[in-house]
């Protein structure tokens, strides 16, 4: 199971400051805290590209073996510091997040050359 979330920077917080926290402060919290970093199969930061105009910032994708993972990372202290966290640099109204199933793979690499004749 995969989490896509969309997240945009706090009003009055420019692009590098965004990055910044994202990177070197969040990041490491999620991957040094115990009961989250050891609750995720993967975790990845997306920053939006400079010229993306979808008004979003980036997308964190979370892996997580199971639901219940997923659930166990909300719960306790751990989970209260990372929403603790997300308070001090991402729109928190703002943020829309997306769980999946296992993908559906239509194109897989350059040998893809279109529909055979």
């Amino acid at each position: 199971m995969q989490l896509f979330a969309f997240v945009r920077r706090k009003d009055g917080t420019t692009r590098e400051q965004f990055l910044h926290h994202w990177h070197e402060v969040h990041g490491p919290l999620i991957r040094d805290t115990p009961g989250l970093g050891d609750r995720l199969l993967r975790y990845e930061q997306h920053p939006a590209h400079p010229l993306d105009r979808s008004g979003y910032d980036g997308v964190a994708v979370q892996s997580f073996a199971s639901w219940d993972d997923f659930l166990a990372m909300l719960d306790g202290p751990a989970g209260t510091a990372m929403r603790e966290d997300e308070t001090r640099f991402l729109e928190q109204a703002d943020i829309k997040v997306v769980f999946t199933a296992d993908p559906v793979v239509i194109v897989d690499g350059p040998e893809h050359s279109g529909p055979s004749t």
